[in-house]
């Protein structure tokens, strides 16, 4: 059962992402298809690689921020069973699909629903990991981000980590002129930015984290992407253990602790 928190696009979302909480609603079935089309290679490179590095098997309680229908708490909860999940979203819809697959799978005791807008919502319960994926680059402005980084960091035991998976601007988009941030939210759409390490860096730091880590992902354009074998992701985590690795690929992924 899906805990509430106000109702998907009510009065206790934030007013900048209402139009958003409705195209999340209207997308949720469509999510898992989407994603998928970037290939096998894509979710070994990243999901596999991050899962593998935060240590879940110590067990314990993990909050999912911006969770949408559970790509990532799904997989947690079934390679992990001493793992528990705050799967936190403020899409109605979304948490609904999360809920059916989770009783498909037999994990719905480990996955503990939330529909809540994360820039405000803190665990009732300190947990030992904040997982928060392709989320922070659709919160449309930096107070919003800054808010929601200061409740992750509210929500994290003394020696919590958290960890962030986000868009990277890269040089490519640059020489392309593609623009760090689209907003569509005025037809209906979502808002969505690019961040370049510097970027992700200060921000973490000025919402209190210390001991920033980052890790690059080298994945290409999902037109590419789709095709590469997954067996490539030997490779990728090689990349990733490099420094500087950060500077490579699409997207980036970072590891933080809070100031003590």
């Amino acid at each position: 059962m899906t805990e509430r928190f106000g109702s998907s696009g009510g009065p206790d979302v934030n007013p900048e992402q209402v139009t958003e909480v409705r195209f999340r609603d209207q997308m949720a079935a469509q999510y898992v298809a989407l994603v998928a089309q970037r290939g096998a290679y894509w979710w070994y490179a990243v999901q596999r690689f991050l899962l593998h590095r935060m240590g879940l098997q110590r067990g314990g309680w993990l909050y999912d921020a911006g969770c949408g229908v559970g790509l990532y708490s799904l997989a947690i909860a079934r390679q992990f069973p001493f793992v528990r999940i705050f799967a936190v979203d403020f899409s109605a819809e979304s948490l609904r699909l999360l809920e059916a697959a989770a009783r498909e799978s037999g994990v719905e005791e480990r996955i503990v629903c939330i529909q809540a807008d994360i820039t405000r919502w803190v665990p009732p319960h300190p947990v030992r990991w904040v997982l928060c994926t392709e989320v922070l680059q659709h919160i449309p402005t930096e107070s919003l981000r800054l808010q929601a980084l200061h409740r992750f960091a509210e929500g994290l035991l003394a020696d919590g980590e958290l960890w962030l998976l986000v868009a990277r601007y890269t040089l490519r988009d640059r020489w392309r002129g593609i623009p760090k941030c689209s907003d569509e939210r005025d037809r209906g759409g979502s808002f969505r930015m690019r961040f370049t390490p510097e970027e992700l860096r200060r921000l973490l730091r000025q919402a209190g984290f210390s001991s920033v880590h980052l890790f690059g992902a080298p994945v290409p354009p999902s037109r590419v992407g789709n095709r590469l074998p997954p067996t490539l992701w030997k490779i990728a985590w090689g990349v990733q253990a490099v420094p500087w690795s950060y500077a490579w690929g699409r997207v980036m992924l970072a590891q933080a602790r809070r100031q003590r």
